[in-house]
């Protein structure tokens, strides 16, 4: 559970999370968000500045964002109440001039960052500083992709593990000619300054709290064969039942006409208009219309390993009990990240320090050759 006052809600507050992504807000544009079971406004000032601000209006709860953005202000759009950025009224048509002092909305710090707005929704008061990634600000091309809302649990998309791949995406990997391992990694995941990670360079590593990382060659282009993407995939609770996913995706090294040349043919690839298409087949094969093997073989690989993820990660459900599962050695990454992630809560909760989770070194344990064993499996958990 993850609303506000619950044990999980206070350790995911307890960070900046990414709220949306700053190109969804135009200057003198406000829209409604929902993040961690409360609904926010969200909007852009005339003068650029980003503010995350209540909902709904103090006056009689009208939603702030179908209001007007004036300046650094908002207004409601029912009786013309005025908040200015620290969320003070400042106008109220028609009422005594003392009273918009009386009256105050919640604003909450926000920065933006890495192309997406970070807000910090928890009780420290300053807020901490926000966590960076030194990673990714070299030269380069940095880009966010259009934000993935899925209806399940965040956990039923952090959990994804390299186990998974051989079978959900052996489809898609087929048709393009990669070849299909089925054994098992050498997989010894173990805690890291930064949350988990396999030392030996297999498998992706979970930055902690809500954060899978990836290192991934680029395929489908020889003219930058050998360039390798990093990606951060920030995954956020919009509720208990559905989350959201912001994926950051870095090109080192890629400046001047190479790093235009790197947009214009990444663009249409993973952004051509038709996610909800794209997802409409997922959730055909989900209601048994389909199989995944109908997936029509003109589709970008792209966008079939997010049909085969989707049917996957949603397919367990939205909200569920995880008392029923049989976990096994493949599952090594989960056992830890859970066990990890129960005892944060429970420091959390027992008013004990959180780890001071860092982030450097994230890509250091991910080897850039697959290495795959027949039968040995080596791993420093304890299967409970």
């Amino acid at each position: 559970m993850i609303g506000p006052g619950t044990p999980g809600g206070r350790y995911m507050r307890a960070y900046w999370q990414p709220v949306a992504r700053c190109a969804d807000v135009a200057p003198g544009q406000a829209i409604p968000i929902r993040i961690l079971g409360e609904k926010f406004t969200l909007y852009r000032g005339e003068g650029g500045n980003v503010h995350l601000v209540d909902f709904a209006c103090a006056h009689r709860g009208t939603q702030l964002s179908t209001g007007f953005v004036e300046d650094d202000c908002i207004r409601c759009l029912y009786h013309g109440w005025r908040y200015d950025a620290s969320g003070q009224c400042v106008e109220q048509p028609g009422e005594d001039p003392g009273f918009a002092g009386k009256v105050r909305i919640r604003t909450y710090p926000v920065d933006e960052y890495l192309g997406l707005v970070f807000a910090y929704l928890g009780e420290e008061d300053p807020a901490p500083p926000m966590r960076r990634f030194p990673d990714l600000e070299g030269p380069g091309v940095l880009e966010t992709d259009p934000a993935e809302i899925w209806p399940c649990n965040f956990l039923n998309r952090l959990d994804n593990d390299m186990a998974h791949v051989s079978w959900t995406h052996r489809e898609s990997l087929k048709r393009v000619g990669q070849r299909v391992e089925h054994n098992t990694y050498a997989q010894t995941y173990e805690e890291t300054a930064f949350g988990i990670a396999d030392p030996n360079g297999i498998g992706n590593p979970h930055v902690m709290p809500n954060i899978n990382i990836l290192r991934v060659p680029l395929r489908g282009n020889d003219r930058w064969k050998g360039l390798f993407l990093q990606r951060l995939i920030f995954l956020v609770p919009i509720d208990d039942d559905n989350s959201i996913a912001f994926d950051v995706t870095f090109a080192p090294g890629l400046t001047g006409d190479e790093a235009e040349a790197f947009r214009q043919w990444r663009r249409p690839r993973l952004n051509d208009g038709d996610m909800d298409q794209t997802l409409d087949i997922a959730r055909e094969i989900l209601a048994g219309k389909r199989s995944i093997r109908d997936v029509p073989p003109t589709l970008a690989r792209e966008k079939q390993f997010m049909i085969e993820d989707y049917v996957t990660q949603v397919g367990q459900g939205r909200l569920i009990d995880r008392a029923p599962e049989h976990l096994g050695r493949n599952d090594a990454l989960l056992i830890l990240f859970r066990k990890v992630w129960r005892r944060e809560v429970r420091a959390l909760a027992e008013k004990q320090p959180l780890t001071a989770w860092t982030t450097t070194g994230l890509w250091e344990y991910q080897d850039l050759r697959p290495r795959y064993v027949d039968s040995a499996f080596n791993s420093k958990v304890e299967i409970s």
